[in-house]
C-alpha cells in the first residue's frame, strides 16, 4: 500500500485550521498536549499492515486510513425522536451529543447554585459533577488539568492520539470522595444522517473519588441506517481511586456504514473495585482496545464483554490487564457470535509483574460460529513473572451443540427455539453482569433486537 493512500496529511492540515480557529483560546497546556498528539499521530502514522504493527494485525483499517474524514458542522436537531435511546429509569444526570456537538434540549441541566447551597441534590452529596468537557475546560477544573491526556494506557496508536490532538468537547464525571449515586449517569453520543464522510472524536473522562460509587452507561448509536461511512474515534479515561466502586457500562450499536474505533484505559488505585460490560452490536468495521491497569493492593477489576457479527461486520476486541503490584485480583468474560459473512477478534492480554504476588486473574473467552462463511481469531495471552499467583485463561470456538439441540428437540421444542434458547444462555453470563435492572433491560433488548437480524 502506498504511502500517498493513507491520509495523515489531510488531519495534520486539519489541525493547524483547528487550533488557529477553535481553540485558539484554551489554555497553553491543554493545547501543548494537542500539540504532542499530533506530532505523535504524523510519527507512528495509520496501523496499516505495511507498517507491521502486530496489534493491528488481524484488522484491516485501510478503509478508514484512505479517507479524508471531516469534523461535522453543527445543525439543527430540533427534531430527533430520542424515544428509542431513552433509558427505562430515572438518572441522575444524562449528557448528549450528535455530530459531536453538545446539545442541551436533550441533556440535563446541571444543578442550580441553589442545590449547591443547601448542601445536597436530592439525595445526593454536594460536589458531584457532571459536564461538559468544553466547560470544565473554560471554567478550569482542576480535575481536568490533572488528569486529561494523562492516561492512555501502555498501546498509544494513531487513532487515539488522533482525538488527543482534536479533543475539545465530550464529558466530564467527577464523583466526590464518600460519595454514592445510586442512579445512573447516562453519556449518549449519537450520529446523523451526515451527508460527507465525517469524524467525530468524543472524550470522556471519569474520576471515581476516595470510597465513592457510582454507575456509568455510555452508549453509541446512529439516528439512520443510511448514512455515508463515519469514523466514531472515542477516547476514555477512567481514574478509579482508592475504595471506590465503579460500574461502567458500554453499549456500540452505530449502522452498517459506520468505523467505530474505541480506547479505554483505566487506572485503579488501593481497593478500588471496577466491574465493566462492553456490548459491541454495530458497526461496519468497530475495535475497542480496553486497559486496566492495576496498581494498587486490593484492586479488583471484572471485564465482560459481547460481541455479535453479521453481514460482512468486522469486530475486534483487545483488552489488556496489568497486575502491577501484589493481591490484585481480575476476571474476564469475552463471549462473541458470528454470522454470515462477519469476523471477529479477540486479543486478550494479561500481564503480572515481577513482585505482584498474590495475584488472581482469570480469563475466558467463547465463541460461537453460526455460518459457515463467518470467522472468529481468539489470541488470549498470559504472561506471569513473579510466584505466588492463581492465573488461569482458555479460548473456545465452535458450533451450537448438537446434543443439546437434539435434547431440546425431544422435549418438543423446535429447531429454531431451541437454538434461541441455547443462544440466550450463552450471552446470558455476561449480559447478568450488568446489574442495574433497568439498564440490563436495556442491552437485553438490543442484544435480543441484533440476534433477531442474525443471518
Amino acid at each position: 500500500m502506498a504511502q500517498s493512500e493513507t491520509q495523515e496529511s489531510h488531519y495534520v492540515s486539519a489541525f493547524a485550521d483547528f487550533e488557529q480557529n477553535d481553540v485558539s483560546t484554551n489554555p497553553l497546556w491543554l493545547r501543548e498536549i494537542r500539540k504532542q498528539a499530533i506530532a505523535e499521530f504524523e510519527s507512528i502514522g495509520f496501523p496499516t499492515k505495511r507498517r507491521g504493527n502486530e496489534l493491528w494485525k488481524y484488522t484491516d483499517v485501510r478503509p478508514v486510513a484512505s479517507q479524508a474524514f471531516v469534523l461535522p458542522p453543527q445543525k439543527d436537531y430540533e427534531d430527533i425522536d430520542f424515544f428509542p435511546y431513552n433509558l427505562p429509569c430515572p438518572r441522575v444526570h444524562q449528557l448528549v451529543f450528535i455530530d459531536g456537538h453538545y446539545v442541551a434540549d436533550l441533556s440535563t441541566e446541571p444543578p442550580t447554585e441553589a442545590a449547591h447551597q443547601a448542601k445536597t441534590i436530592g439525595h445526593r452529596n454536594e460536589g458531584l459533577i457532571v459536564g461538559r468537557l468544553a466547560e470544565a475546560i473554560d471554567g478550569q477544573m482542576p480535575q481536568v488539568r490533572e488528569y486529561l491526556g494523562q492516561n492512555m494506557g501502555p498501546n498509544v496508536n494513531a487513532f487515539a492520539s488522533l482525538n488527543t490532538a482534536f479533543m475539545n468537547d465530550g464529558a466530564v464525571v467527577y464523583i466526590p470522595d464518600q460519595v454514592s449515586i445510586y442512579e445512573p449517569i447516562y453519556l449518549l453520543f449519537l450520529t446523523s444522517g451526515l451527508k460527507v464522510p465525517s469524524i467525530t472524536h468524543p472524550r470522556v473522562l471519569i474520576i471515581a473519588g476516595e470510597n465513592s460509587s457510582a454507575t456509568i452507561i455510555q452508549s453509541y448509536e446512529s439516528l439512520s441506517v443510511e448514512t455515508v461511512p463515519y469514523l466514531t474515534n472515542v477516547v476514555t479515561e477512567i481514574v478509579a481511586k482508592q475504595g471506590s466502586t465503579l460500574r461502567h457500562y458500554r453499549l456500540q450499536r452505530e449502522n452498517a456504514n459506520a468505523y467505530h474505533i474505541a480506547s479505554t484505559n483505566t487506572t485503579m488505585d488501593r481497593d478500588a473495585n471496577l466491574a465493566s460490560v462492553t456490548i459491541d452490536l454495530g458497526g461496519g468495521l468497530a475495535r475497542h482496545d480496553q486497559s486496566v491497569a492495576l496498581a494498587g493492593s486490593g484492586a479488583n477489576a471484572s471485564l465482560n464483554g459481547l460481541f455479535i457479527g453479521s453481514g460482512k461486520r468486522h469486530i475486534d476486541n483487545h483488552t489488556f490487564i496489568d497486575h502491577e503490584v501484589p493481591d490484585t485480583t481480575s476476571n474476564e468474560v469475552y463471549k462473541g457470535i458470528m454470522t454470515g459473512a462477519s469476523h471477529g477478534v479477540f486479543v486478550g492480554h494479561v500481564l503480572v509483574q515481577k513482585g505482584a504476588s498474590r495475584s488472581v486473574a482469570h480469563q475466558v473467552n467463547k465463541n460461537l460460529v453460526l455460518s459457515g462463511d463467518a470467522e472468529i481469531d481468539s489470541q488470549p495471552k498470559l504472561e506471569i513473572f513473579t510466584d505466588d499467583v492463581q492465573c488461569t485463561h482458555g479460548a473456545a470456538i465452535g458450533r451450537l451443540d448438537p446434543t443439546a439441540l437434539f435434547y431440546l428437540n425431544s422435549r418438543g421444542l423446535d429447531t429454531l427455539a431451541a437454538q434461541e434458547l441455547l443462544i440466550h444462555g450463552f450471552v446470558s453470563q455476561v449480559t447478568e453482569a450488568v446489574r442495574h435492572d433497568a439498564i440490563r433491560q436495556y442491552t437485553d433488548q438490543a442484544v435480543a433486537a441484533k440476534l433477531d437480524e442474525r443471518e
